[in-house]
């Protein structure tokens, strides 16, 4: 498959221009409309919307990987928050809340190609598993019912809690930057702005990887790599939040020192 798959740069058009105009045989364009295995990057200003117009010109399908993002950035996925309608989304234990559950869906004419209709043959382990799909449309009910409330709840929970985070840091002296959205955030020591992998990569993992053990001591498990992201959740409360934002500080602290 990797013989067969072309890498395109985040946040860069005109790399995905050139490599369509060199490649005339594209099956589809994949991409995480909010990347969160670097880290977390955000798409830049008219990124997403380019990379639909230039798909659609070039009859080449758009594919969204909101195994992160959905149901976490909004009730309808990255793809209602910012208002980009892809060919195929996928999708996973987001939409179920934790229990093993993958899906995939997006426009009729390409998923009538699935068997048994189609020629298409698709099968997997879990699929149809009763207790996952209960635990889906469990979740699916309570995100619909408290949707206006635990949104509006994370978000504002996030921008407090990032904007703290952020002048801990700048109060230390400790060059750094903080991407968030949604309930979604990380941090990057590098004092430049990390768009793509590449930057990310930049980033001093050394002082990542001390923080985290500072933050796990006191009591504070995080993901242990700055190529993935902090999340909230609703069953977090502002006491949780000030006692994570304690061991942060510690934790800074310790990356300073």
């Amino acid at each position: 498959v990797s013989k067969n798959t072309l890498v395109v740069q985040y946040n860069n058009i005109e790399d995905l221009q050139k490599t369509i105009q060199k490649n005339k045989d594209i099956a589809g364009v994949i991409v995480e409309p909010i990347l969160a295995n670097m880290g977390l990057i955000l798409p830049e200003k008219n990124f997403l919307s380019d990379l639909r117009k230039i798909t659609k010109e070039n009859n080449i399908p758009l594919i969204f990987d909101e195994v992160v993002t959905g149901f976490r950035v909004a009730p309808g996925g990255a793809q209602q928050h910012f208002g980009i309608k892809p060919d195929l989304t996928t999708m996973a234990k987001a939409l179920s809340n934790g229990f093993t559950i993958s899906a995939v869906g997006g426009k009729k004419e390409i998923m009538d190609l699935l068997s048994p209709g189609g020629k298409v043959y698709q099968a997997s382990t879990f699929a149809g598993n009763p207790i996952s799909v209960s635990a889906a449309i469990a979740s699916i009910k309570t995100i619909n019912k408290l949707k206006n409330k635990l949104y509006s709840k994370l978000e504002r929970f996030n921008l407090l809690f990032s904007t703290a985070l952020d002048d801990m840091a700048t109060d230390m002296g400790i060059p750094h930057q903080i991407n968030f959205t949604a309930s979604m955030f990380q941090i990057f020591f590098t004092n430049k702005p990390v768009t793509n992998y590449e930057t990310s990569k930049n980033a001093n993992a050394k002082k990542f990887q001390k923080m985290f053990k500072t933050l796990l001591k006191k009591g504070v498990f995080i993901a242990p790599s700055q190529f993935e992201v902090v999340f909230l959740s609703d069953a977090h409360t502002e006491n949780d939040l000030n006692k994570t934002l304690d061991a942060y500080h510690l934790a800074l602290k310790s990356v300073k020192n």
